[in-house]
């Protein structure tokens, strides 16, 4: 049998307080760190204290549009692609991160957008983002409350338990060689 050694994970980074001190090899995710989207890492007690805080600054929705993307829409994006292009429509459009987050819950949820149209990015926001907030100033006029409802889902959805899922080998699926067979059959 080969020995077959574990390839050593290199420290990562807490998208919360910035330190690059996750040691993954050594923590144990779950207790010590935890990653409730792909490669978005976090110190528990970093992400804890950030799910059970109001959102203060325009910044902290941007957490909330990759959440949306991911556990809402379950998607797969383009990170550095998505990231290009909100930072292109704060710079250029002056749009603001809360506005791009109900963007794209507009499109996605209200509209129902294709997302295979998307190329794996978030471009379209530069297309419905009028409309969008036009969409939502009315609502908020006819259902008073209504942004702020959503707000309130969303800081409700910070604070759910993440959970982990490991999947098992499916040992069901294994394929048989034939021909071994045969040669037991000949001895």
């Amino acid at each position: 049998m080969e020995n077959k050694r574990k390839k050593k994970l290199p420290l990562v980074k807490c998208r919360i307080c910035g330190r690059k001190d996750i040691d993954r090899n050594l923590q144990i995710e779950g207790i010590d760190w935890i990653m409730p989207s792909r490669n978005y890492f976090y110190h528990k007690k970093c992400y804890d204290d950030w799910k059970h805080s109001e959102p203060k600054k325009d910044e902290e929705w941007i957490h909330y549009i990759y959440d949306f993307l991911s556990r809402d829409l379950k998607v797969s994006y383009n990170w550095h692609m998505c990231e290009n292009q909100r930072e292109n429509f704060i710079k250029k459009n002056k749009f603001t991160n809360k506005g791009i987050f109900f963007s794209l819950k507009y499109f996605y949820e209200i509209k129902k957008g294709d997302w295979n149209k998307s190329n794996h990015g978030i471009g379209i926001v530069s297309y419905i983002y009028t409309e969008a907030c036009n969409y939502w100033i009315a609502q908020e006029r006819l259902k008073n409350g209504t942004c702020k409802k959503i707000e309130e889902q969303m800081r409700q959805a910070r604070e759910r338990e993440t959970k982990i899922i490991y999947h098992k080998e499916d040992k069901k699926n294994k394929k048989i060689d034939l021909s071994s067979i045969g040669e037991m059959e000949d001895e």
